[in-house]
């Protein structure tokens, strides 16, 4: 009974906080003639007013007010008051980077099949996220594995005694110590935790604050940001680790130049972990295949599948494998203007590539001229989409490189 009461306490706690709105929460408002017309607030301050073209709403005014509640602007005009969702909140916060999308992380979370668990045998779940932006994967992923991990401890209140606080400034320093060692061990003792890292500090600082805003930063303490290359890090953290054993549970690669990582996401990765790419372009995923093929990296394809555009359901599958046309594997030479990649005679490694990698690595050489991909959607015309994923499986474990 103790095991279940403290995880229905913190839903009991959240359940009071959602009930009425309290400072610094973020709230999205919706005209009440006119639905189309959103505002979402900054963090609530009963000191701080939003200016509209249709009058000023104060927050204080939202304070203590519950959802779908009304509240009135000085030029008289209603806006009803509404929680807002993860969806929104990534949609339309202010953003230095275009997000992914709600609809393409859903999936992105989906493919990794995460089942976080508590408890003290559960094996720890590490997922790498190289390309934070926005932060809006980062929140989807957070999200995902929060219930692994038991609540961020709170720093002990300070003195808001002048006097005891001129007794003293090493007081101070010790008491922020403390705190600081508290929530180290804290850290210390997840079971899920996302490593977030991008090239870009900006964007980064940018991303960290933008999950820390999201209800309160509920989610804020799963996610470790990271600022560099992901390559460089990845070997930081065998050394900082003293092993040079796979650590990562799954990855997800979202970068400009992804193929040059593979190698060492790969030695990250642990055996049967799922990593992802994206790319706005289907040949950057045919280059990470090849890339692959060419140095032996230990990826099994899975899946290539095609995402939405500005925001649409996503996840169409396409036809990737390599072939060769049955004349060129007989030394025969093929005709000019032939499509030996969409020929029925023709030897495919599509087996070898997204079943078995490993015989597809002797068999095929990346120089041959004779290989060809098949490159198309496995239903239908091509519709212009949002991107494309690559899903690998780790097939084996390996020696960092």
């Amino acid at each position: 009974m103790r095991l279940a009461s403290a995880p229905l306490r913190r839903v009991c706690r959240q359940h009071r906080a959602l009930s009425t709105f309290v400072e610094r929460d973020v709230v999205i408002l919706r005209q009440k003639l006119n639905q189309d017309n959103i505002i979402v607030t900054k963090p609530l301050n009963p000191a701080n007013k939003i200016s509209t073209h249709k009058g000023d709403i104060s927050h204080a005014d939202i304070i203590g007010k519950s959802p779908r509640d009304l509240v009135t602007s000085s030029a008289g005009h209603e806006y009803r008051i509404h929680t807002i969702t993860l969806a929104e909140y990534v949609s339309l916060t202010r953003r230095l980077v275009t997000p992914i999308y709600p609809a393409d992380a859903n999936l992105i979370v989906s493919l990794f099949d995460l089942h976080p668990s508590a408890a003290d045998d559960a094996e720890k779940i590490e997922v790498l996220e190289a390309g934070t932006g926005h932060g809006a994967l980062t929140l989807h992923l957070s999200r995902a594995i929060h219930g692994a991990n038991s609540q961020v401890p709170k720093p002990a209140p300070a003195s808001e005694s002048v006097e005891d606080q001129s007794l003293t400034e090493s007081g101070n320093g010790e008491h922020q110590s403390e705190s600081d060692n508290t929530l180290d061990a804290w850290k210390a003792s997840r079971k899920a935790v996302i490593h977030s890292i991008d090239i870009s500090p900006k964007y980064s600082k940018h991303a960290a604050k933008i999950v820390a805003g999201f209800r309160h930063g509920v989610y804020a303490g799963n996610v470790d940001f990271h600022v560099g290359d992901v390559s460089e890090w990845i070997k930081s953290e065998h050394v900082r680790r003293d092993s040079e054993e796979p650590f990562l549970t799954h990855a997800f690669l979202d970068l400009p130049a992804t193929h040059d990582h593979l190698s060492a996401a790969a030695s990250a990765l642990k055996k049967d972990g799922t990593l992802i790419i994206f790319n706005p372009s289907i040949t950057q995923i045919l280059d990470c295949i090849q890339k692959i093929k060419r140095e032996n990296i230990p990826l099994l394809l899975d899946q290539t599948l095609e995402l939405g555009n500005n925001g649409s359901s996503g996840g169409k599958p396409w036809d990737l494998r390599a072939v060769k046309p049955r004349a060129s594997s007989k030394n025969q030479p093929t005709e000019a203007g032939s499509e030996p990649a969409q020929s029925s005679g023709s030897e495919s490694l599509n087996e070898s590539i997204t079943r078995d990698p490993a015989q597809a690595l002797k068999e095929a050489k990346p120089e041959d001229p004779n290989w060809t991909f098949v490159c198309r959607p496995k239903v239908g015309e091509r519709i212009t989409g949002g991107g494309f994923l690559g899903v690998f499986r780790k097939m084996k474990d390996t020696a960092r490189p």
